[in-house]
Order: C-alpha cells, then structure tokens, then sequence
C-alpha cells in the first residue's frame, strides 16, 4: 500500500509545484543589472530536476524503509493486536505570510510576501516507548519544501530555496476525539540561494551561501474528517541562515499562516492481506497509557567544547596596515567555545542549567581600534560570560537553550549579551554530540558550534 500511494502522492506535488518553480522570466525585464540572471530559466530548470531527485529519494526512501521493517514477515507471526502495523501519514501544506525583516532595496519586492509548499511523510507514535507516552504521542518524520521569497527580483537576486528536512511535533492539548494542537519542529538544509557576490551579484546582502540551515516552527491546528484524512490550520515562523559561516549574513525571517491535508495509512495492509484478506488493520493507533515512572531527580556536571568557523562581512577585513579593505574582501576565522554547566532534572522532560562560556574567535582581530590585525593578542580575541537556560529532553536527544552576558571582552562589536540554541544527541550514557548556533545581542547569528559535552552524574 505504502509504495502505490506514496510515488503517487509525490508526483502530483511535483506537478502542482511547477508554477512556483519554474515560471517565464526574461531577464533584460529586470531592475537589477546582474551577470548571474543571463541564464535565469537554466536554473530554475536545474531547481525542478533537483526537487525531483529529492521527491524521488523520499519514495525511494518510504518503500525501502517498509521493506526493511516488514521483509521478516511470516504467516506464524500474524497477529490482530490492536495497534499492529505502521501508522504513518502524507502530509501537503501550503504555508502563505510575509516577511519579518526587510534588507536594504528590497523593501518593495519583499512586501508581496512568500509562498511555500511542504509534503512530509510522518509516523504517529503509539506509546509503546514510555517516551512517547511522556511526550502525549509525538509525530515524527521527513519533508520536502519549495518555495518563492517574494517578486522575480527577490528569487533571482536571492535564491527561491528548496530542501528537505526532519521534523518532530507533539501535541499541545486535545478537545474531544475531533481537535488536536499541535507543536511543530522543522530543522533541514535549504539549497538553491544565490549567494552573494562582489562581481556578479553585490546586491544580495542577505545571505552569502547557497546552502543554509533550513528551520520551521509551527503552532497547528488538526480536524479529523474520518479514518484517513486529516486537515490543519496554522501559524508558522520560518528563518534561513548560515549561522555567520559564509558572508553576508543577515538571515531570512518569515511568519505566516498554513493549511493543508493529512492521509493516514497503515504499511502493513500488503502483507497481511496475504494471511488474512478481509482483515482491515488499524488506520489510526489506540493509544498506550501507562503510569508516569517514578521522576529520579538529580544534579550533574555538563563539561563542552567546540569549534566553529566564520567569515568576515564584506569590507569590514582589515589591511596589514590596520585600515579598512576596501575591495569587499572577506576572511575566514576560527572560532572555539568551552563551557561548563550544573544542570538539574526538575522534570521528565526537562533540565534547568547554568554555567560559564569562554569564547575565542579569530575574526576579532579586525575589530579592535587603531590596531592593526597581526598586532592584536590572543587576549584581545577572548571573550567571557555567564548564562542560565533549559534542556528539553525527549529520548536520547535534548533542546538546548541559553541566555548569557558577556563578562569579559575587549570589543563591543559583539554587544552584551547573547543566546545559544541547538540540540545534543547522546551518543552514549554520558557522552553527548553537540550542535548549536550563538549569537549576539539576541537573534544575530555569531557562529554555528560543532562539539561535544560530557555530562558527570552528582
């Protein structure tokens, strides 16, 4: 069942798609005179074969992961067990808003506002973990999206992005059998920007990578119509950025509204009908519920260290002679980060922190007054300060979040305080991956940190 819908599902997306992708544009009709649009519908033809290919891939994807999860099947181990099978979903939403920052010379072509589709393929939890019980029966899965930024001068200046991305939602409450809230977590690459260039495009202050982070918080609203088909209302926030790693970086930020369509299936239809063909398994799961286990609280010690990389914004290197560049060169840096936290377990799903940051970035030395760049010491690209925050935990993986103030730096070109947020997976019971993006005075991206922590149980 599984690889009949799927393939289908996916083509008709494509093929709705195609007039945001892919529409006319002549060139010479645009304000902006650019060396990189001479060959405009050559891209965006690449941007359609590239959204096929990953189209492709999720099928490809779904029918192998169905493959491996059902190719053991035998007739002995048929049993109707309330929640037997695999109860997964298609999904397609169309999200339509505007933008939340406007960059310089834009402001007109970004006032239309962005249009966006996603098509996800989704697995609803049943509670079989206590984990998922914990977290009121939590969603999960794979997307796609495509999308336009705003006029044809935005997407060729720009980029109109593409993606593919994970994404995890649980429920807010619930009202009746009918209503479900719900919060919803996207986090991918997006590709096809165009990034910014001295030569070829200079006007594109916005974004200096051709990929970039790809995140999509949503707050959605879902009606069951019946056994298969689900329809959502929502409000979502969308942001694209690089995290400081290519410059220009000013990122995108986009809020808007959503709607669209859910089909629920179950996988295991095609094998059981084998054994049994007028057995109808399960669409939707009947909920495990279990007690809470018992809530062990205690401190620990959380020890982390990272490194990260960073480019300088055009024109702001400095020469040797400590005089601004003015060719728009840009330099890359190191950055490094050690950290040290006392975390607490106040919940099962949550850790309250706080701790201290030393921080090293490289690209300091081209901010530090009437020197030049060899001159500046190590000193002088050192930074301190202290933070509080929260981890969320669900399974092996946490959010993690901070607010922290700037003890000690020799430079105000970083402000005063600062944020990290990012996710860690445990690796093993005691040694995490960490990833996670910091900024500066509030949502201005400083650098992407590429770690790990290590966490010593009090």
């Amino acid at each position: 069942m599984w690889c009949s819908i799927l393939p289908l599902e996916l083509f008709h997306l494509w093929w709705m798609l195609q007039p945001v992708i892919c529409y006319d544009l002549n060139p010479e009709s645009l304000p902006l005179n650019l060396k990189s649009l001479n060959n405009y519908s050559t891209q965006k033809s690449k941007n359609m074969k590239r959204l096929g290919f990953i189209l492709l891939f999720i099928a490809g994807l779904g029918i192998q992961l169905t493959a491996q999860e059902f190719s053991s099947f035998k007739p002995s181990q048929f049993s109707k067990d309330t929640n037997y099978g695999s109860f997964n979903y298609v999904q397609l939403m169309y999200f339509k808003g505007d933008h939340l920052t406007y960059p310089q010379g834009f402001e007109d072509a970004f006032s239309h506002g962005y249009n966006a589709f996603e098509l996800r393929l989704g697995w609803q939890s049943t509670g079989r973990q206590t984990w998922q019980q914990l977290h009121k029966y939590p969603v999960y899965g794979l997307g796609v999206f495509a999308s336009s930024l705003g006029t044809a001068d935005v997407d060729s200046v720009v980029g109109a992005p593409s993606g593919i991305y994970f994404f995890y939602g649980e429920p807010l409450f619930r009202v009746g059998k009918k209503f479900t809230s719900y919060f919803d977590l996207a986090i991918g690459l997006s590709y096809d920007f165009v990034p910014y260039d001295a030569e070829n495009n200079p006007a594109n202050d916005v974004i200096g990578s051709r990929v970039n982070l790809y995140f999509n918080g949503n707050i959605m609203f879902m009606y069951e119509a019946s056994e298969r088909l689900d329809f959502n209302l929502g409000f979502n926030f969308f942001h694209f950025s690089n995290g400081r790693s290519n410059t220009p970086q000013r990122g995108i930020n986009m809020g808007g509204l959503n709607i669209g369509a859910k089909y629920n299936f179950n996988a295991i239809k095609g094998h059981t009908k084998l054994v049994d063909p007028n057995y109808q398994p399960p669409i939707r799961p009947t909920y495990i519920k279990e007690p809470k286990p018992k809530l062990e609280r205690f401190g620990e010690l959380q020890f982390m260290a990272s490194v990260g990389t960073v480019e300088t914004e055009p024109g702001e290197a400095k020469t040797s002679t400590g005089e601004q560049d003015t060719t728009a060169l840009q330099k890359r840096y190191y950055t490094s980060t050690i950290a040290v936290d006392y975390a607490y377990k106040v919940a099962h799903r949550l850790k309250l922190h706080a701790g201290l940051d030393a921080f090293v970035d490289g690209s300091l030395e081209n901010y530090i007054p009437n020197t030049a760049p060899q001159d500046v010491t190590s000193a002088q690209k050192f930074m301190a300060g202290y933070h509080v925050g929260f981890q969320y935990l669900i399974e092996r993986f946490s959010f993690y979040y901070s607010l922290g103030w700037y003890m000690y730096k020799e430079t105000d070109t970083r402000g005063n305080w600062y944020m990290r947020a990012g996710g860690r997976i445990g690796l093993t019971d005691d040694i995490d991956a960490h990833i996670a993006l910091k900024t500066r005075n509030g949502g201005i991206a400083d650098w992407i940190e590429w770690g790990v922590a290590y966490k010593l149980k009090l």
